[in-house]
């Protein structure tokens, strides 16, 4: 969970990471070593999308965070979230998450 998508240079476009947080809280993420630019897309406990952060930028300290608890973050590639409509209030669900 602490390296996430750290080192990573690439990633096919529907392929993503899901931290599975355990209890809801308000979360907060930071690009320290990560190379490509992220949504960061926060899910509550009832599997709604409580916001996103969007096109993170590499390489920065600065923490992401969405004002809301969360459950879950899944990180995808940066623009993912706006080009398949996933938006607050957007409902989730997780299939085959290793």
């Amino acid at each position: 969970r602490e390296q996430g998508l750290m080192w990573v240079e690439h990633m096919a476009d529907n392929r993503g990471m899901v931290f599975l947080m355990g209890s809801e809280r308000v979360l907060s993420f930071w690009m320290k070593n990560t190379y490509i630019p992220l949504d960061m897309i926060f899910v509550n406990a009832k599997m709604e999308v409580v916001g996103v952060v969007a096109k993170a930028e590499p390489h920065t300290l600065d923490p992401r965070r969405v004002n809301a608890p969360s459950s879950y973050v899944v990180e995808v590639n940066g623009g993912w979230a706006e080009r398949n409509g996933v938006k607050q209030g957007t409902k989730v669900r997780f299939e085959a998450v290793e």
